[in-house]
């Protein structure tokens, strides 16, 4: 027996894929009576199902003035100073409201921290200091470091492909959070994924290595490593032109997880997506147009037999 009579996880489950019905305007005559049905069962149904309209009004409308907001002036921008200097007063405002931004747009505080952050655009190109190029994909966002002989760039999120200028002397370094990459002139690409990073070579040689694993790997050509911080391994014999699929508007996986596709879908849509349940684990393969994100996740979703749901113009659930 439930103390309070607070709702369980899985009554919280079933309310907030009600709650997507009835917003969806997907109700039919008997969904309305099971429905009924349902918040007449237990009273802890009906607590359960307030709870989530609380709930989902506190990250509707703050989603929907960032969206709004995103639309206006964009997100794209280079930091002219690559040092910034932030008061203690800024600090503690900004992490009063750490709620209310993740409910928002959960990657204000990472464009915060970013000298660059791309838009939803396919692609952004960015000529770095040092005269080589990144190629950023949607919602990427990048930290530089080109102070003396200094080459070095963090990827706080997203992907790029990097075509590195030779300079004696000065290696191209590259940090993720659990992962670095020294090069000394080569193109290749830098995916930020959740708890892993993946690295994939066109052409030239890379080190990946991490805080664990600090002789990691040498890459080459169509040669890809995936770090999870702990661990570097190498995939041999890829296809490079794959990894970068992006390049050209789509997005290429093979045997990958639906809660991995989505969020790589998120970067291309200013709307939350948001996947619930088993599904998240399924497994999916194809080639999905990053330029029709609702599309794509209609079939995503036909694949693994699951349902989507837009609830907003703000939210979207696949579950």
């Amino acid at each position: 027996m439930r103390n309070n009579y607070q709702p369980s996880e899985d009554q919280k489950d079933e309310a907030a894929l009600w709650h997507a019905k009835r917003a969806g305007g997907s109700m039919s005559a008997q969904d309305e009576a099971d429905f009924d049905a349902w918040m007449n069962a237990d009273k802890t149904n009906r607590l359960a199902f307030d709870q989530m309209r609380v709930l989902w009004a506190r990250i509707e409308q703050p989603a929907q003035r960032a969206a709004q907001n995103r639309k206006r002036f964009g997100l794209s921008g280079l930091k002219r100073g690559f040092t910034v200097r932030r008061s203690l007063a800024g600090m503690a405002a900004m992490a009063m409201m750490c709620g209310l931004i993740w409910a928002a747009n959960p990657d204000l505080i990472v464009n915060w921290q970013a000298d660059i952050v791309a838009t939803t655009n396919d692609v952004t190109k960015v000529t770095l200091p040092d005269g080589s190029t990144a190629f950023l994909g949607a919602n990427s966002a990048l930290t530089t470091d080109f102070i003396g002989n200094h080459r070095e760039v963090g990827l706080l999120r997203g992907q790029v492909l990097f075509d590195v200028v030779h300079r004696d002397g000065d290696a191209f370094r590259v940090h993720t959070p659990d992962t670095d990459i020294e090069v000394v002139g080569t193109r290749f690409n830098v995916d930020r994924l959740h708890d892993k990073t993946i690295v994939t070579v066109e052409r030239g040689a890379v080190r990946v290595t991490n805080e664990k694993d600090t002789r990691g790997v040498l890459l080459g050509p169509d040669q890809q490593a995936r770090s999870d911080g702990t661990r570097v391994a190498m995939r041999d014999h890829v296809d490079s032109a794959l990894a970068l699929s992006w390049m050209e508007g789509r997005l290429s996986v093979q045997n990958s997880r639906v809660s991995d596709v989505v969020a790589k879908l998120q970067n291309y849509s200013t709307a939350r997506l948001i996947v619930l349940g088993d599904v998240a684990n399924s497994r999916v393969s194809g080639s999905f147009p990053t330029r029709d994100v609702g599309g794509s996740l209609k079939t995503v979703a036909d694949a693994v037999g699951a349902k989507v749901i837009k609830t907003s113009p703000w939210i979207t659930l696949l579950y």
